[in-house]
């Protein structure tokens, strides 16, 4: 008789089991999915850290230049006249500070273009220090408006973005 009562709660136990492990291996997929948007954004951040950092240091051989630096940037001007194409052992590039600003901008552009991003320089919100600002992804900049990156020296909610000063 004790058999008899016990018919089929095996078969609903394991139904369970399945259910609680099918929920478990949905949270698992789930914390997975968001790993790997954690690794791509961190990803982002980095490149743009490291086009802004070469450009920080770019500027700071050709300090002089600072001025020329936010012009080439922002306006995408580039200048290739310090390359010297049959170079010989007593050869000497002729670059100025106007036209390696403008070569280095030419650059670090192409880099950020090639990499989905976009960079500009400008005033630093709330300093009178020049920043270098790299957006990527939905967030856009152009040389006189940041505000989908920062406003009032704060970042915006959710922005696709990251700002260096360059002194």
């Amino acid at each position: 008789m004790y058999r008899k009562s016990q018919t089929g709660v095996g078969m609903f136990e394991v139904l369970v089991a399945l259910f609680v492990l099918a929920i478990g291996v949905l949270g698992f997929s789930a914390l997975q999915l968001r790993a790997v948007d954690a690794t791509i954004e961190a990803n982002d951040k980095t490149l743009a850290m490291n086009v802004a950092r070469d450009l920080a240091e770019r500027i700071r051989i050709n300090r002089l230049a600072l001025n020329n630096y936010i012009t080439a940037i922002n306006t995408r001007a580039s200048n290739t006249t310090c390359l010297i194409s049959n170079a010989t052992a007593i050869s000497r590039p002729t670059c100025t500070g106007v036209t390696l600003a403008q070569y280095d901008a030419g650059e670090v552009v192409q880099i950020a273009q090639n990499q989905g991003q976009q960079i500009v320089m400008g005033n630093c919100q709330g300093s009178t220090r020049t920043c270098i600002y790299v957006a990527w992804g939905h967030t856009t900049i152009s040389g006189d408006d940041v505000t989908s990156c920062m406003v009032n020296g704060s970042y915006v909610a959710n922005a696709k973005c990251i700002v260096m000063e360059a002194f």
